[in-house]
């Protein structure tokens, strides 16, 4: 059985719970017990499995002495009977003699048992605390109608989009980095050549090396990647595709659907917008998107009208002007809503 104790052997902790251990074996104990607080843990894990196989290896045969010795006489006294009495003699002949003998007792199965118990006890015990004690705790951030950015244990920075959540643990263990994510949210991951950056959306697996990129995975909506920069592999079920920079996918059930990537859908996160010959309409969507506001067209026919125009970090109603403006149209807001008012394009 392999040792789950460093530096330290079961057999001397053994003997030091059973009060046999010598003062050179105690004060080497009492060392190992003061290098970390999880060493106490760990013999207090070991006492109790310790003292569960002192109770079974206590469980022995119980053996009828009395009769074991009483057919040993009998035979001995029968051999003396007919070898070493005189026939003439009557009185010899009913004399009977009692030797005692050696009685060589077979080992007792039941301690072997007993002991191949224990171990088999111990070595549960430990997997179980190693496993389950040290486990590493779950930690999650989330938002509703904010957004927040954090910085993961290997230094990978997520930034949350509203009413989203992820996943992760407090310290990377294992081959791979694996998060959850739920809602929407910009990644700028950590290199890591030898432990791959691994997110779950909704079911669909994303795998990168370092990079950055937009997650969006809602539920009741299709799962969409953006890569603003690298290489991302992008997995459901047996299919998978891999996208580089400026490409996209959306994720239907048993579909992968390769897109140009839209860098305005992480607008939410750069307040960068970029559009060239886009639909307002189409703009409109991505304004409410990236600066959660509520921006409306009265008039419908406004909605293809098409705009080139860039905007770098700047206020929604700022924007709005510039917007209202270029396409000669009135900007008018009622308490948190947005109108833009005119009779079309030309």
């Amino acid at each position: 059985m392999n040792n789950p104790h460093e530096n330290i052997s079961d057999e001397l902790l053994a003997r030091y719970l059973a009060e046999t251990a010598s003062a050179e074996e105690i004060s080497e104990v009492r060392n190992w017990l003061n290098l970390a607080p999880e060493n106490e843990e760990e013999l207090a894990a070991f006492e109790a499995i310790w003292k569960r196989s002192a109770l079974l290896k206590n469980k022995k045969t119980v053996v009828d002495t009395e009769a074991a010795w009483e057919k040993v006489r009998r035979k001995t006294t029968g051999k003396l009977d007919s070898d070493n009495i005189p026939s003439g003699n009557d009185d010899a002949r009913n004399e009977t003699i009692i030797r005692q003998l050696p009685v060589r007792r077979k080992p007792s199965y039941t301690l072997w048992i007993a002991a191949a118990v224990s171990l088999i006890l111990m070595a549960f015990g430990f997997f179980i605390f190693r496993t389950q004690f040290n486990k590493p705790e779950i930690l999650e951030v989330a938002t509703i109608n904010n957004t927040k950015e954090s910085i993961l244990p290997d230094g990978t920075k997520v930034f949350l989009n509203y009413n989203s959540k992820i996943s992760y643990p407090e310290k990377f263990n294992g081959d791979n980095r694996t998060v959850s994510l739920q809602g929407e949210a910009f990644f700028d991951v950590k290199p890591d050549a030898a432990h791959p950056f691994v997110i779950d959306a909704n079911g669909t697996d994303i795998r990168v090396l370092g990079t950055s990129f937009n997650v969006k995975a809602y539920k009741k909506e299709l799962v969409r990647v953006d890569v603003r920069s690298g290489k991302v592999r992008v997995s459901k079920a047996d299919r998978k595709i891999e996208l580089i920079k400026g490409e996209s996918a959306e994720v239907a059930d048993d579909t992968l659907r390769s897109l140009r990537a839209d860098l305005n859908v992480m607008g939410y996160h750069t307040q960068v917008f970029d559009f060239n010959g886009a639909e307002l309409g189409d703009i409109i969507n991505s304004l409410n998107e990236g600066y959660h506001s509520d921006i409306r067209l009265a008039n419908t026919n406004l909605a293809k009208c098409r705009l080139t125009i860039g905007f770098q970090k700047e206020p929604l109603s700022t924007t709005l002007s510039v917007i209202a403006e270029t396409l000669d149209l009135k900007l008018r807001k009622e308490g948190k809503t947005y109108w833009l008012e005119g009779s079309g394009c030309q």
